[in-house]
């Protein structure tokens, strides 16, 4: 790890307070880092006082879901007992760890998409607990945005409600400033040329600009893809 430029620690575990992890790393992406050699961009995330989700936003292949999975895995590794690739972490025990990451369709259980989500959350907000870590990814993708929006917010209040720690990846801004409860955290871009992924994800509220970007590329509606049509 330390050839990909990943620290690690022994983290502070506790049953209740603040989560703060400095410094954080995918485990998973420095050891192929490592054999590169690549330096990993590592980055922070904290809930502090009543703060209980992290809402993560910004542009596609920006690090959002990799700092989830990072979230997870911390997480996991700590309540093992094990050192974690961090520069200092404090996190507290969780009594399970929920996740919701995309996947695809099964034919057999003859469900379409937003189904297999809403049975998927479902099962997720029976199960979890105050004590629960729940990380999801891209939920409810493959509905309309103003679906998404209300089918998210709704997720929201059952899980703020349950009292459970949560990283949410997700296109939709509008749940980046849900509550008191909600922390902002956003992919960045080089400054000089938002094509250029800087992999850090801080803490600031959602600019709006990631969800239009993913919509003009997906119906070709972008800069680049208008030139290249009208030049034809």
């Amino acid at each position: 790890m330390r050839a990909a430029g990943v620290e690690s620690c022994l983290p502070e575990l506790a049953d209740d307070g603040d989560v703060e992890v400095i410094d954080a790393a995918d485990l998973a992406l420095a050891a192929q880092a490592a054999k590169a050699p690549s330096a990993v961009v590592c980055n922070d995330f904290a809930l502090h006082d009543a703060e209980r989700m992290l809402v993560v936003t910004g542009p596609n292949h920006g690090g959002k879901t990799t700092l989830a999975r990072t979230f997870g895995q911390l997480h996991h590794i700590a309540a093992l007992g094990l050192p974690v690739g961090a520069r200092s972490a404090r996190v507290v025990f969780p009594d399970r760890i929920l996740t919701h990451f995309e996947r695809a369709e099964n034919i057999d259980n003859q469900r379409g998409k937003l189904q297999d989500d809403l049975v998927r959350m479902r099962a997720i907000v029976e199960a979890a607990t105050a004590r629960s870590l729940v990380v999801m990814n891209e939920v409810f993708s493959s509905t309309s945005l103003d679906d998404a929006v209300w089918l998210g917010q709704r997720m929201m209040v059952r899980l703020r409600d349950i009292g459970c720690r949560c990283i949410f990846v997700t296109f939709l801004d509008e749940l980046a400033g849900f509550d008191a409860h909600t922390v902002s955290l956003v992919a960045q871009v080089d400054v000089a040329d938002p094509t250029v992924r800087t992999f850090k994800v801080v803490r600031r509220d959602a600019d709006g600009k990631a969800y239009a970007r993913a919509l003009a590329q997906r119906y070709r509606v972008t800069r680049e893809a208008l030139r290249e049509r009208i030049a034809r």
